[in-house]
């Protein structure tokens, strides 16, 4: 069965539900997750759904773009407590993100900003990283791009296992 483009997935309704919690610490969802959200098609009637940002649903449910107080964009990733991505992997990207090895120029690893505790009685805390394009968009034109992109993807690894982390 097709939802119709005004109903919420479950997760979609986990961001609504976090819309207050994440907009008190600086960063604002799009309309849509807004707990009082009138549908913008619904608002004017004479707008195409399909050409309503609003109508856009998420690509990966864990994950949701946002504005921070700075109106920098940003991606934000829901993690569950206790897991074995909270216990090894968070301290590693805040180590990565530490200004001494943020600075170096073979660091290439994605910048964690900021890391939200979960609010009171959820098992859910928040990563904020950098808002980034899929690595192969806008499409490689040369060979010299694809050549630089392995170059810094090598780096980046070399640069991982000179901090004594290796990447699984």
């Amino acid at each position: 069965m097709v939802r119709p483009p005004e109903e919420l997935f479950p997760k979609e309704v986990f961001w609504r539900e976090h819309y207050a919690y994440l907009k008190e610490h600086g960063y604002t969802l799009r309309d849509r997750y807004h707990p009082d959200w009138v549908p913008s098609w619904i608002k004017d009637p004479s707008k195409r759904v399909d050409h309503c940002e609003d109508s856009r649903r998420l690509l990966h449910a864990q994950v949701i773009d946002a504005v921070g107080a700075d109106g920098r964009v940003v991606i934000i990733k829901d993690v569950e407590l206790n897991t074995e991505y909270v216990v090894e992997d968070i301290p590693v990207g805040k180590h990565f993100s530490s200004p001494d090895l943020a600075k170096n120029p073979r660091n290439h690893c994605v910048p964690i900003l900021d890391v939200l505790d979960p609010p009171a009685g959820s098992e859910q805390a928040f990563l904020v990283m950098p808002w980034l394009l899929d690595y192969n968009y806008p499409s490689f034109e040369t060979i010299g791009e694809a050549v630089d992109f392995f170059r810094q993807i090598f780096e980046g690894l070399e640069f991982m296992h000179a901090n004594n982390v290796a990447h699984g």
